[in-house]
């Protein structure tokens, strides 16, 4: 599947990412291909985010995720979660591309996990279309 999104479909991304980022508490999210490349990216004003590193990590975790899920015979691999001192990030399956989130307040990490899991969906769906 292209990389490219078509500028009607790149709004709705849009949108759903700023309705994410507001209802989850995330510092920043993005959609990503499963080889690191972004597709469309939202950030508060008070993110220092980087875009191009967050989606390139997101091709390291899923590849470290997808290994451990089939070593430990997890079948399919929904999503991978990582905490630190500092914050999280949330990396979910959306089709065939990913949804990934991060946030430096741990105490939202919970909502966001769920709310990763809804708009992955939703993603997935909007960019099979």
């Amino acid at each position: 599947m292209s990389t490219h999104l078509d500028p009607r479909k790149e709004k709705e991304l849009v949108q759903l990412l700023m309705g994410l980022t507001d209802l989850a508490d995330l510092d920043a999210i993005a959609v990503v291909s499963k080889q690191g490349v972004k597709l469309a990216y939202f950030a508060t004003e008070e993110s220092d985010t980087d875009p191009d590193l967050m989606a390139a990590v997101s091709a390291a975790l899923l590849a470290t995720g997808e290994m451990a899920a089939i070593k430990l015979q997890l079948e399919e691999l929904y999503e991978v979660v990582v905490r630190g001192k500092e914050g999280f990030v949330v990396l979910s399956q959306a089709g065939d591309f990913l949804l990934m989130g991060a946030a430096k307040d741990l105490t939202s990490m919970g909502l966001a996990v769920t709310q990763m899991r809804k708009y992955a969906k939703e993603v997935g769906t909007l960019l099979r279309k």
